[in-house]
């Protein structure tokens, strides 16, 4: 090994793979967030074109889409926080 190279860190690698998996479900959630809205947005256009009643249903599904992104966000949220909540309390009990 030449001077000035450190070996790598097998603890630093394996920190950061943690990392990234406590992190996984959170990543998700920006683009379910934006998929449900696109979703709804575009089959209000589609529902706009076929009755002929724009911008109507284009506004109802984006605002639709919206609130339901909001709340599919929130309950993911409250449940990744549950868990975290449950498994930091069950490797507290060590005394």
């Amino acid at each position: 090994m030449s001077p000035g190279k450190t070996p790598p860190n097998h603890n630093s690698q394996s920190a950061l793979w943690e990392a990234y998996r406590k992190l996984e479900p959170y990543l998700g959630l920006g683009v379910s967030f934006s998929v449900t809205i696109l979703v709804f947005l575009f089959l209000g256009r589609w529902l706009d074109q076929q009755w002929g009643t724009s911008p109507w249903l284009l506004i109802s599904g984006a605002a639709l889409g919206l609130i339901l992104g909001f709340i599919h966000m929130i309950s993911t949220l409250n449940t990744l926080m549950n868990e975290e909540k449950s498994s930091n309390h069950s490797g507290d009990s060590t005394e």
